[in-house]
């Protein structure tokens, strides 16, 4: 693991390419409804005890990286925006968007409650984590 000098951001090799700007988690949550950090630290406690996983705040989203990030979480003022990936296309609800990017599917799954973290859901999150 290495260290980016500029934004103490924790990178898998010092080459990588990244976003140099490190935010306040906290910020990333301000002004939003207090069930979105519920929500957060849920789906944080479920996916940090997976191997090698590293997270890391932007100015805007929550990286989760394991070979690659597999899972970005973005607070929106009324949801969290998840952004994860797989092989084939979700165009079924619950999905809310689901995007070919070269040969992965790039899915955006939006929730706003404890009640809709399901298993499911975590089970998308974990296909990812093993795709990538």
């Amino acid at each position: 693991m290495w260290t980016c000098p500029l934004c103490d951001r924790d990178l898998k090799k010092e080459n990588q390419w990244h976003i140099c700007i490190k935010a306040d988690l906290s910020t990333l949550f301000e002004g939003k409804p207090m069930e979105l950090e519920f929500v957060f630290d849920k789906l944080l406690a479920e996916v940090y005890d997976w191997d090698d996983v590293i997270v890391s705040n932007t100015a805007n989203a929550i990286m989760f990286v394991h070979r690659q990030t597999f899972l970005v979480i973005r607070p929106k003022s009324k949801f969290l925006e998840l952004q994860f990936y797989s092989k084939e296309q979700q165009l079924c609800p619950p999905f809310h968007k689901s995007v070919q990017v070269s040969k992965k599917f790039e899915n955006h799954f939006r929730i706003s409650t404890l009640e809709e973290l399901s298993p499911k859901l975590i089970h998308y999150i974990r296909q990812s984590y093993n795709f990538l």
